[in-house]
């Protein structure tokens, strides 16, 4: 067992400064399990974050194409020109995979680093095109899109914005497709996609010519498995074609099998004109991301010899990352984790339906792939949700470190309402899904039995 070093000059992230000093180091991991310095094994619920997609292996071919590739070429870089064998290959193998017709893959370091650059492409686009007024973004309430100030910008949290302001002007927000307590259809008998509609009213609300995209995921992440009903990714397709507006969808968790096929787009019928991935490219064994751009995007920005996209990232497209990723690739192909993906994925819903029919804290059972939601709530009946200091106690003071104790790595998201999520590698089988779920029946069941909810005894 290794030591480490005891220090609290480390400056952790979203970790609040009445936490431990000292952290819960982890060390090493294998398949869907790690272990930290002190010995303890924990099932690991969430690819770390929604991104060690083929597990912890071991996989010694990615072990062998990083030494590879550090040995012939450690870096260079992509800017003025050049470019490298990785990149090169990387790219083409991604044309292979997205769902629209590629243009041009930018490669950045991350996430909030694809976002942001689709931020850029999107007004440069309307600039070249002669419609420098279109400036405005359209995301979703609660959505998360990153943490750079254009990415924080049209972030739907005004928790996670607060501390920023002012920021990117022209960021506004649509209502999302959460059937649940959908104000407009939730006791109808279908969705009536009033929520899409809504992005029609912003934009004409706001002037079409000044709305240059709308940015959404597959499915959102934040607020729990918020996916798309039948027909709304069409009707937003048609919204953006009437305006002329662009539509992005952010892949970063999406993406790479997280929802039972490559793309959240693939699977939801999303015609997008642009792409932002990370995460699941390289299964977080090295940073990458990237942006994929559809021939309509990038016409504008190669139409004049002198013209060009004005943004770079140093590490954008590093040559170790994209050989871990096209190494990383490999594995999914080898492995067939889309297809053990789609093999499980309804077996695994319908019995997380069950428990949830079953459990008194559990009002709806939300996602697909390996990507669900539980949402919790203090009566059925009602759908009563917590007030946020009974959301603080149950999820940071019990669910999480309980979870801890029982050996899961687990989230509890709290940016909306309150969700428990189970997002594993995506060579999780039936050991695994069996260890969550009874390990999240444990603590839901102590959960309401202590009354950490804080319910009147009518309601016990």
């Amino acid at each position: 067992m290794a030591s480490s070093p005891v220090t609290d000059r480390l400056w952790r992230h979203f970790t609040p400064a009445g936490a431990t000093a000292r952290p819960i180091v982890i060390e090493r991991g294998e398949g869907c399990y790690i272990w930290d310095t002190e010995g303890n094994r924990y099932l690991d619920a969430l690819a770390a974050l929604y991104c060690v997609n083929i597990g912890y292996g071991p996989y010694p071919e990615i072990a062998e194409a990083a030494r590879e590739q550090i040995e012939r070429l450690p870096f260079f870089t992509n800017w003025v020109g050049f470019a490298t064998p990785p990149a090169l290959e990387l790219t083409e193998k991604l044309t292979e995979l997205v769902p629209i017709d590629v243009g041009r893959i930018f490669f950045v370091s991350g996430g909030s680093e694809a976002v942001e650059a689709a931020l850029k492409v999107a007004r440069q686009y309307h600039r070249l095109r002669g419609e420098p007024t279109r400036y405005k973004f359209i995301t979703r309430r609660s959505a998360y899109h990153g943490t750079t100030m254009g990415a924080i910008s049209i972030n739907g949290s005004p928790a996670l914005r607060a501390q920023f302001e002012p920021l990117v002007p022209g960021c506004l927000r649509a209502p999302l497709p959460y059937r649940y307590r959908c104000p407009y259809c939730s006791d109808e008998p279908a969705c009536t996609l009033r929520c899409a509609d809504e992005v029609d009213d912003i934009i004409r609300n706001e002037d079409p010519q000044t709305v240059a995209a709308v940015i959404m995921e597959p499915m959102q992440n934040s607020g729990g498995s918020i996916g798309p009903p039948p027909g709304y990714f069409q009707r937003i397709r048609e919204i953006c074609d009437a305006h002329g507006v662009l539509l992005v969808a952010d892949e970063v968790i999406c993406g790479f099998g997280r929802v039972g096929e490559w793309f959240g787009s693939t699977k939801y019928g999303i015609e997008p004109d642009l792409m932002t991935m990370a995460k699941g490219l390289t299964s977080a064994y090295a940073p990458l991301g990237a942006l994929v751009a559809s021939e309509k995007v990038v016409e504008p920005f190669f139409k004049e010899p002198k013209s060009m996209f004005i943004h770079g990232i140093t590490f954008g497209g590093h040559p170790l990352s994209c050989a871990i990723a096209l190494a990383n690739l490999e594995v999914f192909e080898r492995e067939d984790l889309i297809g053990h993906v789609q093999r499980h994925q309804d077996e695994w819903k319908a019995e997380l339906n069950r428990f949830a029919g079953d459990h008194p804290m559990v009002g709806e059972v939300r996602g697909d792939g390996f990507f669900y939601s539980l949402e919790l709530v203090k009566d059925k009946a009602t759908k009563e949700t917590f007030t946020p200091e009974e959301r603080d106690e149950l999820i940071k003071q019990f669910i999480v470190p309980r979870a801890r104790e029982l050996g899961v790595y687990m989230r509890v998201d709290d940016r909306a309402e309150t969700a428990a999520q189970f997002s594993p590698p995506l060579v999780a089988g039936r050991e695994e899904f069996d260890e969550f779920l009874g390990v999240l029946k444990q603590l839901l069941d102590e959960a309401w039995e202590q009354n950490v909810l804080g319910r009147s005894p009518a309601t016990v």
